[in-house]
């Protein structure tokens, strides 16, 4: 089972990176709508969430930056329009790509017994009680938002993504 589920984090991240390959660091902030979730807010939040489950697991500790992530891609932060509040495209790219591949060592290496623990996350654990669920709603959570991201993209005239899940994705692998 862990190896199914790290190879959908692990697609689901390819999936991510792949609609955000073709759009110019200058466009990375563009909002349609006032507090739309534009690619950099969304990079950044996901970031935060790695960084955060990596801690959980007891993979890595919560990194320096981990506070600004929180205060600017964490709950009720609202993205804003300005490139320069956000790191890079290829600095978000580089980290994902880290924390993807330090995420999927990790629970390919979980037992039964790991999966099964309760979430040390007093707020999280009301609808996610175990690691396993946990980690079961970070797919549907990078799934949500490459959702956003593939709005994104047609609101702001590009085209679709790549889609990673199907035969043709195996010869971008």
């Amino acid at each position: 089972m862990n190896d199914e589920l790290a190879w959908t984090l692990r697609t689901a991240r390819r999936q991510t990176l792949a609609l955000i390959t073709d759009v110019p660091d200058d466009r990375m902030c563009l909002q349609s709508s006032e507090a739309e979730q534009h690619p950099a807010w969304i990079l950044g939040h996901i970031l935060l969430s790695d960084v955060y489950l990596l801690s959980l697991l007891g993979v890595r500790s919560l990194s320096e930056d981990f506070p600004l992530l929180l205060r600017a891609h964490g709950p009720g932060a609202v993205p804003e329009p300005f490139v320069d509040n956000y790191y890079s495209k290829s600095t978000l790219v580089d980290r994902l790509e880290d924390t993807g591949l330090a995420r999927r060592e990790a629970i390919q290496s979980l037992s039964a017994s790991d999966l099964a623990r309760p979430l040390p996350d007093e707020i999280l654990v009301k609808a996610q009680p175990t690691i396993g669920h946990h980690l079961h709603s970070l797919v549907f959570h990078e799934g949500y938002h490459c959702g956003q991201l593939s709005a994104w993209r047609k609101s702001h005239r590009i085209a679709s993504g790549k889609w990673m899940f199907g035969p043709l994705a195996l010869d971008a692998a």
